[in-house]
């Protein structure tokens, strides 16, 4: 059984190493960084897939988050009011009309840290007396300080967005800590906790290391190479934002129909209610995953970052999360191997072999259709809050199905298709490689030249289809009969022949014995022989001192006269030349 499953091993071992291979180089070139770009760009994709982005609007397949109200103040709403910055008055009068309808939590994403009067006390009265009210801060690079009273109350997060290199948002910075002023959350956090402290539910430390519980969210800090980042720079404590769209996956109204009080009844009570510039005059817009040139305000993003962790503490709706390094490998390697069998199997097949029209069709339509079913795989998964990768697999695709077509062609141009065993002209090749290999050593090579005795009758007999099964089995006995440093050619229609490089006369004999036995145990019926009842096969013996003066189409013709003379003899034999003595099997 061992013996068996070495050969087995043996046979496909460059099938075997060809994915593990693949995707060995893959992995490391998806490690420079050159693949990120290509993974980003697929990730992108992926949430216009799921949000049907039209380029200018998103339109949402997920429900709008009703939980969240935006208060938005637009291009329009500025030529209306005449005025930018809001006054302090005006500031005041909005917040105290939102919180008499009791919402749970008022976020002023408005920098507000020096007065603009009129309205200051007005506006510092409102700061104190509202304590579900937060504000926001700017704490990297150029700070912007927060209302002061807000701040003393503990009720301000940092708005400070984390940008890919090519600009866009794709990721959710929830905490900073420094020595200088501990850690703070981020405006998006502050507010989402708040809310669903209303709600009674308590963010609370998991058992792994800086896992953070929240309701039935689990979150993890993003490592600097997860997911199809490399090397990226995860400080803080980052997630994956999981956008649910644009600004049309949000209930929004214009601060006007607020101040002007023309909306429905109790529109704020029990909601979570975001009051945010979204001119692109006033605040700068950023990139998101949904288009290369479409932007969004940042009140927008802080909407999606708050909307995704109460969406996952409260709905069990995914957050993004990625795979483990080894996981992600084992993805990689899964793909090149399903690439590598797939291209076998199609190329195997013999009516396609020797056209090269069907193979480019085939190679295309296969690599075609896996790369789909990989891109749906990852979308799937995508969907199911998995975030893996997909370019770098498919570059394993690709390469396993070429290295694997490209031997399939060397093999077809260097084997024998019918009997599986190298044609003549790798046989050539191989003898002048092993002639010129073992001049230097002067040690002798022996030659077996083989007949299979009467075929012609055979094939005459049986038919064709026959005579291919019975040349299959001749080739098949012969490899069991050689040893594993002897080479194996069919050397023309039912000839074969066998190169035994460092051999003497004695033990090629030996093998050419072996071969006859076993020609003779397959018992195959040829009732049209003329040597016996059984197909039989005969072979001529030759060995040579490698020197100077012999070269390789002398042993060629010595071991073809010893092959003549056991024909002559009467066949079912072998015959040396160098004693064209008749022995008798």
């Amino acid at each position: 059984m061992f013996k068996s499953l070495g050969e087995k091993f043996y046979r496909w071992r460059k099938m075997l190493l060809i994915p593990a291979t693949v995707a060995g180089l893959v992995i490391g070139a998806n490690s420079t960084g050159i693949l990120e770009p290509l993974e980003l760009l697929t990730f992108d994709q992926f949430f216009r897939w799921r949000s049907q982005e039209d380029f200018s609007v998103v339109k949402p397949t997920e429900n709008i988050d009703t939980r969240i109200i935006i208060i938005t103040i637009d291009e329009s709403d500025i030529a209306a009011l005449k005025q930018w910055p809001l006054s302090d008055a005006q500031l005041a009068q909005l917040i105290d009309i939102v919180r008499q309808e009791n919402p749970k939590v008022i976020g002023l994403n408005i920098f507000r840290d020096f007065p603009i009067t009129p309205g200051s006390e007005d506006l510092n009265n409102i700061f104190e007396n509202t304590p579900n009210l937060i504000g926001i801060e700017k704490v990297i690079g150029d700070a912007i300080q927060p209302p002061p009273i807000l701040s003393q109350l503990d009720q301000v997060g940092f708005v400070d967005l984390v940008l890919d290199n090519d600009g866009k948002v794709r990721r959710d910075l929830v905490s900073i800590t420094s020595q200088e002023f501990g850690q703070k959350l981020s405006f998006s956090m502050t507010l989402a906790v708040s809310y669903l402290k209303k709600e009674k539910i308590i963010p609370q430390l998991g058992n792994s290391k800086d896992e953070i519980i929240i309701g039935q969210a689990h979150l993890f800090p993003l490592d600097k190479n997860a997911g199809n980042y490399i090397n990226v720079d995860n400080g803080g404590y980052q997630i994956l934002l999981n956008y649910r769209g644009g600004e049309t996956s949000f209930q929004t109204i214009s601060i006007l129909d607020v101040l002007n009080q023309q909306y429905p009844e109790n529109l704020f009570s029990d909601r979570l209610v975001l009051i945010g510039v979204t001119a692109a005059s006033i605040q700068a817009s950023l990139l998101t995953p949904y288009d290369y040139s479409y932007t969004t305000s940042g009140t927008i993003i802080q909407a999606n970052a708050i909307s995704q962790i109460l969406s996952a503490a409260l709905d069990d709706r995914p957050l993004l999360k990625v795979w483990s390094d080894p996981l992600e490998w084992l993805w990689i390697l899964t793909w090149s191997i399903i690439a590598m069998g797939v291209t076998y199997l199609l190329f195997n097949k013999n009516r396609f072999q020797y056209n090269s029209l069907i193979k480019w069709i085939l190679f295309i339509l296969s690599n075609s259709g896996l790369g789909l079913l990989l891109i749906g795989s990852s979308y799937i998964l995508f969907l199911q809050g998995w975030w893996v990768p997909t370019i770098t697999p498919l570059m394993a695709v690709v390469t396993s199905s070429v290295i694997v077509m490209v031997d399939k062609w060397k093999y077809l141009a260097m084997f024998d298709t019918l009997t599986r065993v190298p044609n003549r002209f790798y046989f050539n090749k191989v003898l002048e490689q092993t002639w010129l290999l073992n001049h230097l050593s002067r040690r002798e090579t022996s030659l077996i030249l083989c007949d299979v005795d009467h075929f012609k009758q055979y094939n005459d007999t049986y038919g064709h289809p026959a005579g291919d099964r019975c040349l299959q089995k001749v080739a098949k006995a012969i490899r069991m009969a050689v040893r594993h440093s002897d080479f194996l050619a069919r050397y023309g229609g039912e000839e074969f022949a066998i190169i035994l490089p460092k051999t003497d006369i004695k033990e090629a004999i030996k093998v050419a014995q072996r071969i006859l036995e076993k020609i003779t145990s397959l018992e195959i019926e040829h009732i049209r022989s003329l040597t016996s009842n059984y197909l039989t096969i005969s072979c001529g013996v030759a060995s040579l001192y490698i020197n100077d003066q012999s070269s390789a189409k002398t042993l060629i013709k010595q071991a073809d006269k010893a092959l003549y003379k056991a024909k002559e003899e009467g066949r079912n034999r072998f015959m040396t030349y160098e004693s064209l003595l008749v022995t008798e099997v």
